[in-house]
């Protein structure tokens, strides 16, 4: 059985000339928190599985006190992470609030963690993180996956040697242009037809992306119907689905061929989205074959980013940076950002208050 334990203690201090007044440290509480150790370990805990107003909640502290303590736990982290070798590197962005605010995450993908972050997507997003890296950590990379970012390709290509062969482009991003050149050609399309008072495409626009697998029977009658017809968005369509076959490959050299052969069709169907979609993957076709040879062919950067402990009730009240950042940093590998507590000392209870009225208390 537990109770609610208060306890109010005077904490010495003394007033240096030199450095001010200092506060002992207690073997019971980190300084500066209002916490037992014994509590924010439980504490973190709870917000390892939950949003911070689930914890509170369940804690019964404030939603600024739950992310107090997060904010210890991450620095406590940090400063226990040791500098070893990350072999396989994934770089993407974040959108973190409206008009285009982005920060830009680097995760280790074979541990599942986020390494850093930083303000916006550019190429000087990067410019903290290079530097901290040993050269044993530089030489043990031996993939980084991202997006077809410039700024993204070029930073790395200045800071990491044999870069091109290390570069991965991600599967997701690269799905996303061919998602986006099909819809570009059903919108093009849908707009000719209403002028003419045809209405067949209306309506259709997520039966073109979604993959047939996902579509319930219904759906997948209309779609058949729809791609009986002469429509350029089911040429579109046929050559978007086509390019899955390329995951599929294991050899550079057969995904290459197969490669050749789409990017002749993608090019010859008077498609003009989709040709500058081919176009694109085709510059970039040597980083998509390191995407075969790499033994983690895809990257979970994007979807860490959607199982963050940050719940969408506190995404709204604290956008900032900083908030996010220990959202995604709290459930660091290895290092665990728990308090440390004396053994010897007795477990206590909820709360620390050091204040001159605590102080009073106790005098009398």
């Amino acid at each position: 059985m537990q109770f609610t334990t208060w306890i109010e203690a005077d904490v010495p201090r003394m007033d240096c000339g030199t450095y001010g007044v200092k506060q002992v440290r207690v073997p019971w509480a980190e300084p500066g928190s209002q916490f037992t150790a014994l509590f924010e370990r439980l504490a973190i805990d709870l917000l390892r599985e939950c949003s911070i107003t689930g914890a509170g909640r369940l804690l019964r502290i404030r939603w600024d006190e739950g992310w107090g303590i997060k904010a210890r736990a991450v620095k406590r982290g940090l400063a226990r992470r040791s500098h070893e070798v990350v072999a396989r590197l994934g770089v993407d962005e974040k959108a973190i609030a409206k008009h285009h605010r982005y920060l830009t995450i680097l995760a280790d993908l074979d541990r599942s963690r986020v390494l850093n972050l930083a303000d916006d997507r550019k190429q000087a997003s990067l410019d903290a993180f290079w530097p901290t890296l040993t050269p044993a950590q530089r030489d043990g990379i031996t993939a980084v996956a991202m997006d077809i970012s410039e700024p993204y390709v070029q930073y790395t290509r200045a800071h990491l040697a044999d870069a091109d062969g290390k570069i991965v482009f991600d599967k997701f991003h690269v799905v996303k242009h061919l998602h986006e050149a099909v819809d570009r050609v059903r919108r093009g399309e849908h707009r000719a037809l209403k002028r003419e008072g045809d209405a067949r495409l209306t309506g259709s626009k997520y039966l073109w992306l979604r993959r047939a697998v996902e579509l319930s029977l219904e759906h997948r009658a209309v779609l058949r119907a729809l791609q009986r017809e002469d429509f350029k968005v089911g040429r579109a369509w046929a050559l978007k689905e086509r390019f899955r076959t390329f995951w599929e490959y294991r050899y550079p050299g057969a995904a290459r061929t197969f490669f050749t052969r789409w990017y002749w069709r993608a090019t010859h169907n008077r498609l003009k989205p989709m040709t500058a979609a081919a176009k694109l993957i085709q510059r970039h076709l040597p980083n998509l074959l390191t995407y075969l040879r790499a033994s983690r062919d895809q990257r979970r950067a994007g979807g860490r980013q959607r199982r963050h402990p940050v719940g969408e009730e506190d995404g709204a009240r604290l956008p900032q940076r900083r908030a996010f950042q220990d959202g995604h940093l709290l459930p660091l590998w290895r290092s665990r950002p728990l308090p440390t507590r004396n053994p010897v000392e007795p477990s206590i209870g909820k709360r620390l208050f050091c204040s001159r009225r605590a102080s009073q208390r106790l005098k009398e």
